[in-house]
């Protein structure tokens, strides 16, 4: 009789243990960033990219790597809930001249980013020479590692996806870029600090389409044409804040023969 109530006892607690974790996946929570005081916000900005040659003797290797802070602006209208503007930027590039790369630092420091539910938009977005060359196209780091937020109430496991289009200026004409991203929130949990927070995943693919231009001839394309990527990132569920996020972007296709380029970004606020 005793070894029977301990088994339904068991079976109890088991049972109780799954209606509590069934009840966890069900709870709704707003996925939102509250955008009110945006201009007092402080992210600190990092991207590292590594271009590994595929052939062992071409001798292409290249690494570089990003570091700025994106300080929050005072919004205008028509440009989005949060407007960003780039402040102490370091950039390590070897394979740039000390003119292109001062050409590159000021172009960074003179960007602004706009971030809303729609996702990321920048000020610029012509090809950077020198760094295309070197098939990074640093410009879109912000929009591969800043998410877009559903501003729903979701439960773990719903997704929301975001399509974005922008164009760009080339050396031999105009093409147009598209980036489409499919979002999950992951679970709901309280990270190391305490802070209650959503965890939030996407997948991630950026494609050019090149609008040739004859006149220039069938010129060498030195740009990342296609590529795919992951990131996941922490929303601070109470204050509706981005607390970190963190992407990796590998170009699958670009106009460097023999060249594979993989970036990792990192964007944290600092408080």
């Amino acid at each position: 009789m005793i070894r029977k109530s301990v088994g339904w006892a068991v079976l109890a607690v088991a049972f109780g243990l799954s209606v509590v974790a069934g009840c966890g996946r069900r709870e709704r929570v707003r996925v939102e960033i509250d955008f009110s005081k945006a201009a007092e916000w402080r992210y600190m900005l990092g991207a590292d990219v590594y271009g590994t040659p595929t052939a062992v003797d071409s001798g292409q290797y290249f690494s570089g790597s990003l570091r700025a802070y994106l300080q929050g602006l005072p919004g205008e209208a028509g440009v989005g809930p949060l407007r960003c503007g780039f402040s102490d930027v370091n950039l390590i590039a070897p394979f740039l001249s000390e003119t292109e790369r001062g050409d590159v630092v000021r172009r960074l420091s003179e960007l602004r980013v706009a971030v809303s539910e729609n996702g990321v938009t920048l000020s610029d977005t012509a090809g950077i020479p020198g760094v295309l060359s070197g098939g990074w196209d640093i410009l879109r780091s912000p929009a591969r590692v800043i998410p877009a937020m559903p501003n729903a109430d979701m439960t773990v496991g719903s997704s929301w996806e975001r399509e974005q289009r922008f164009p760009i200026s080339i050396p031999n004409g105009e093409a147009e870029g598209l980036m489409y991203q499919l979002y999950l929130l992951d679970s709901i949990y309280r990270n190391d600090s305490g802070i209650r927070v959503a965890a939030i995943s996407w997948t991630f693919t950026y494609k050019v389409a090149i609008k040739e231009n004859r006149d220039e001839g069938r010129r060498k394309i030195m740009y990342p044409l296609m590529g795919a990527g992951r990131g996941n990132a922490e929303l601070d569920i109470a204050r509706k804040k981005l607390v970190k996020s963190r992407a990796t972007f590998q170009v699958t296709q670009s106009g460097l023969n023999g060249m594979e380029v993989n970036e990792v970004a990192h964007f944290e606020i600092v408080e």
